[in-house]
Protein backbone atom coordinates (compact mmCIF):
# COMPACT_ATOMS: atom_id res chain seq x y z
CA UNK A 1 0.00 0.00 0.00
CA UNK A 2 1.39 3.52 -0.71
CA UNK A 3 0.73 6.50 0.66
CA UNK A 4 2.00 10.30 -0.42
CA UNK A 5 4.06 12.06 2.53
CA UNK A 6 2.29 13.96 4.65
CA UNK A 7 5.18 15.73 5.70
CA UNK A 8 8.90 16.65 5.99
CA UNK A 9 10.50 18.96 8.24
CA UNK A 10 13.55 20.20 9.64
CA UNK A 11 13.40 19.13 13.46
CA UNK A 12 15.90 21.73 15.13
CA UNK A 13 13.43 23.15 18.52
CA UNK A 14 11.30 20.20 18.79
CA UNK A 15 10.82 16.47 18.05
CA UNK A 16 8.45 14.52 19.21
CA UNK A 17 10.37 12.38 21.57
CA UNK A 18 10.21 13.71 25.55
CA UNK A 19 12.98 16.12 26.19
CA UNK A 20 14.96 17.74 29.13
CA UNK A 21 17.09 21.01 28.91
CA UNK A 22 20.35 20.59 29.38
CA UNK A 23 21.66 21.20 32.77
CA UNK A 24 24.46 24.29 31.49
CA UNK A 25 23.50 26.09 28.37
CA UNK A 26 27.63 27.20 28.00
CA UNK A 27 29.02 30.28 29.08
CA UNK A 28 30.97 32.64 26.63
CA UNK A 29 34.65 31.06 26.37
CA UNK A 30 37.55 32.60 25.37
CA UNK A 31 40.87 30.29 24.17
CA UNK A 32 42.76 31.28 27.60
CA UNK A 33 42.31 27.06 28.57
CA UNK A 34 42.89 23.92 27.29
CA UNK A 35 40.39 20.38 27.59
CA UNK A 36 40.65 16.91 26.21
CA UNK A 37 38.21 15.03 24.02
CA UNK A 38 37.78 11.67 24.14
CA UNK A 39 41.05 10.70 21.75
CA UNK A 40 43.01 12.60 23.91
CA UNK A 41 43.77 15.56 21.52
CA UNK A 42 43.57 18.96 23.41
CA UNK A 43 40.89 21.69 22.08
CA UNK A 44 40.82 25.58 23.42
CA UNK A 45 38.17 26.46 25.50
CA UNK A 46 36.63 28.44 22.86
CA UNK A 47 35.77 25.24 20.93
CA UNK A 48 34.48 23.30 23.97
CA UNK A 49 30.40 23.99 23.90
CA UNK A 50 29.52 21.57 26.71
CA UNK A 51 31.35 18.61 28.62
CA UNK A 52 32.33 16.57 26.14
CA UNK A 53 30.98 18.34 23.35
CA UNK A 54 33.50 20.61 20.67
CA UNK A 55 33.80 22.51 17.79
CA UNK A 56 36.63 20.36 16.18
CA UNK A 57 37.16 22.26 12.85
CA UNK A 58 35.94 25.67 11.32
CA UNK A 59 35.80 25.59 7.07
CA UNK A 60 34.51 27.16 4.19
CA UNK A 61 31.51 24.60 2.51
CA UNK A 62 30.36 25.56 -1.32
CA UNK A 63 27.47 23.22 -2.14
CA UNK A 64 23.75 22.12 -1.70
CA UNK A 65 22.84 24.08 1.83
CA UNK A 66 20.46 21.37 3.45
CA UNK A 67 19.98 23.30 6.58
CA UNK A 68 16.50 24.75 4.97
CA UNK A 69 15.44 22.06 3.37
CA UNK A 70 15.90 23.95 -0.09
CA UNK A 71 19.13 22.00 -0.92
CA UNK A 72 19.99 25.74 -3.05
CA UNK A 73 23.39 25.79 -4.04
CA UNK A 74 25.86 27.95 -1.79
CA UNK A 75 29.39 29.38 -1.61
CA UNK A 76 31.95 29.79 0.54
CA UNK A 77 29.52 29.62 3.75
CA UNK A 78 30.70 29.12 7.26
CA UNK A 79 30.75 25.64 8.64
CA UNK A 80 31.92 23.87 11.57
CA UNK A 81 32.26 19.84 12.76
CA UNK A 82 30.94 19.00 15.96
CA UNK A 83 32.01 16.21 18.18
CA UNK A 84 30.17 14.72 20.92
CA UNK A 85 32.04 12.35 23.30
CA UNK A 86 29.63 12.57 26.04
CA UNK A 87 27.05 10.31 26.76
CA UNK A 88 24.33 12.41 26.12
CA UNK A 89 22.07 12.01 22.85
CA UNK A 90 21.37 15.68 22.04
CA UNK A 91 17.83 16.40 20.52
CA UNK A 92 18.97 19.64 19.61
CA UNK A 93 21.14 22.37 20.14
CA UNK A 94 21.61 26.24 19.43
CA UNK A 95 25.49 27.69 19.60
CA UNK A 96 26.81 30.71 18.20
CA UNK A 97 30.57 31.75 17.71
CA UNK A 98 33.09 34.66 17.16
CA UNK A 99 36.53 34.41 15.45
CA UNK A 100 39.70 36.49 15.37
CA UNK A 101 38.01 38.82 13.01
CA UNK A 102 35.25 40.05 14.73
CA UNK A 103 32.70 37.68 12.85
CA UNK A 104 29.57 35.89 14.54
CA UNK A 105 28.04 33.04 13.34
CA UNK A 106 24.98 31.03 14.35
CA UNK A 107 24.34 27.52 14.10
CA UNK A 108 21.40 25.48 14.71
CA UNK A 109 21.77 21.08 15.08
CA UNK A 110 19.30 18.26 15.63
CA UNK A 111 19.63 14.90 16.70
CA UNK A 112 23.49 14.41 17.65
CA UNK A 113 24.05 11.16 19.39
CA UNK A 114 26.80 10.04 21.75
CA UNK A 115 30.01 9.97 20.43
CA UNK A 116 28.82 11.14 17.17
CA UNK A 117 30.02 13.82 14.50
CA UNK A 118 28.33 16.27 12.30
CA UNK A 119 29.02 18.69 10.12
CA UNK A 120 26.67 21.92 10.68
CA UNK A 121 26.07 25.23 8.30
CA UNK A 122 25.74 28.54 9.83
CA UNK A 123 22.48 30.01 9.51
CA UNK A 124 21.45 32.39 6.79
CA UNK A 125 24.61 31.19 4.63
CA UNK A 126 27.10 34.04 6.32
CA UNK A 127 30.13 34.05 4.73
CA UNK A 128 33.05 32.34 5.87
CA UNK A 129 35.99 34.95 7.09
CA UNK A 130 38.56 32.34 7.39
CA UNK A 131 39.03 33.24 11.33
CA UNK A 132 40.32 31.35 14.33
CA UNK A 133 37.61 30.87 17.06
CA UNK A 134 37.67 33.18 19.64
CA UNK A 135 35.12 32.54 21.57
CA UNK A 136 32.23 30.29 21.56
CA UNK A 137 28.17 30.03 23.18
CA UNK A 138 25.72 26.84 23.85
CA UNK A 139 22.77 29.08 23.73
CA UNK A 140 20.01 26.33 24.02
CA UNK A 141 19.48 22.65 24.03
CA UNK A 142 18.10 19.52 25.01
CA UNK A 143 18.80 16.36 25.16
CA UNK A 144 16.84 13.02 24.76
CA UNK A 145 15.01 11.25 28.24
CA UNK A 146 15.71 8.16 26.47
CA UNK A 147 18.18 6.43 23.87
CA UNK A 148 16.22 7.03 20.40
CA UNK A 149 15.07 3.89 18.51
CA UNK A 150 14.41 2.54 15.22
CA UNK A 151 11.89 -0.35 16.83
CA UNK A 152 13.64 -3.15 14.99
CA UNK A 153 11.06 -5.43 16.51
CA UNK A 154 8.27 -3.84 15.58
CA UNK A 155 8.77 -2.04 12.20
CA UNK A 156 11.18 -2.73 9.47
CA UNK A 157 12.46 0.37 7.28
CA UNK A 158 14.34 0.21 4.00
CA UNK A 159 14.15 2.81 1.91
CA UNK A 160 15.79 3.76 -1.87
CA UNK A 161 16.18 7.23 -3.88
CA UNK A 162 12.84 9.34 -3.04
CA UNK A 163 11.19 6.06 -1.12
CA UNK A 164 10.67 5.09 2.49
CA UNK A 165 9.23 1.53 3.58
CA UNK A 166 7.90 0.51 6.43
CA UNK A 167 6.50 -3.09 7.11
CA UNK A 168 4.48 -3.59 10.64
CA UNK A 169 6.18 -6.28 11.97
CA UNK A 170 3.58 -6.51 14.87
CA UNK A 171 -0.32 -8.19 15.21
CA UNK A 172 -1.54 -4.53 16.02
CA UNK A 173 -2.39 -1.34 14.08
CA UNK A 174 0.92 1.16 14.10
CA UNK A 175 -0.51 4.95 14.26
CA UNK A 176 0.72 8.02 13.80
CA UNK A 177 4.53 6.28 12.59
CA UNK A 178 6.90 8.51 11.54
CA UNK A 179 10.54 8.03 10.30
CA UNK A 180 13.11 10.79 11.40
CA UNK A 181 16.11 10.78 9.20
CA UNK A 182 19.83 12.76 8.84
CA UNK A 183 22.23 13.05 5.50
CA UNK A 184 25.62 11.97 5.92
CA UNK A 185 28.93 12.22 4.61
CA UNK A 186 32.34 10.73 5.44
CA UNK A 187 32.97 12.82 8.43
CA UNK A 188 29.53 11.74 10.33
CA UNK A 189 26.29 13.24 9.56
CA UNK A 190 26.11 16.11 7.45
CA UNK A 191 23.57 19.18 8.20
CA UNK A 192 22.15 19.89 11.79
CA UNK A 193 18.62 19.37 10.00
CA UNK A 194 16.73 15.97 10.95
CA UNK A 195 14.25 14.86 8.41
CA UNK A 196 10.73 13.30 9.10
CA UNK A 197 8.48 11.80 6.76
CA UNK A 198 4.70 10.42 8.09
CA UNK A 199 3.91 7.25 7.77
CA UNK A 200 0.36 7.39 9.07
CA UNK A 201 -0.87 4.46 10.28
CA UNK A 202 -0.04 0.74 8.91
CA UNK A 203 -1.62 -2.32 9.45
CA UNK A 204 -0.62 -5.18 11.23
CA UNK A 205 1.61 -7.19 8.51
CA UNK A 206 1.43 -4.70 5.72
CA UNK A 207 4.07 -2.57 4.03
CA UNK A 208 3.60 1.24 3.32
CA UNK A 209 5.60 3.51 1.02
CA UNK A 210 5.58 7.07 1.01
CA UNK A 211 7.36 9.57 -1.06
CA UNK A 212 10.46 11.34 0.37
CA UNK A 213 12.54 13.46 -1.66
CA UNK A 214 15.14 14.15 0.56
CA UNK A 215 16.55 10.82 1.26
CA UNK A 216 18.82 9.21 -0.49
CA UNK A 217 20.21 5.36 -0.70
CA UNK A 218 24.00 5.86 0.18
CA UNK A 219 23.77 9.42 1.79
CA UNK A 220 20.90 9.08 4.27
CA UNK A 221 20.47 7.35 8.01
CA UNK A 222 17.20 6.58 9.40
CA UNK A 223 18.02 7.36 12.63
CA UNK A 224 14.79 6.69 14.89
CA UNK A 225 11.30 5.93 14.64
CA UNK A 226 8.16 7.13 16.94
CA UNK A 227 4.42 5.79 16.87
CA UNK A 228 1.75 5.70 19.49
CA UNK A 229 2.04 3.39 22.22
Amino acid sequence: MKKRLFGIFCIVLSLLFCMTACADHGDSQDNSGQSKTADGSSKTDAMTLADGLYITEIFSYSGAYVEDGSNDVCEDICAVRLLNSSAEHYQYLRFSIKTADGSEYRFAASTLFANATMTVLCEDKAPFSDGEIVSSTLDNCAVFQEAPTVHLETVEITYTDGFINAKNLTNDTLTNVYVYYKNTDDDGFFGGITYRASLGDIPAGELTQVDSGNIHARSSKVVFVTYDE
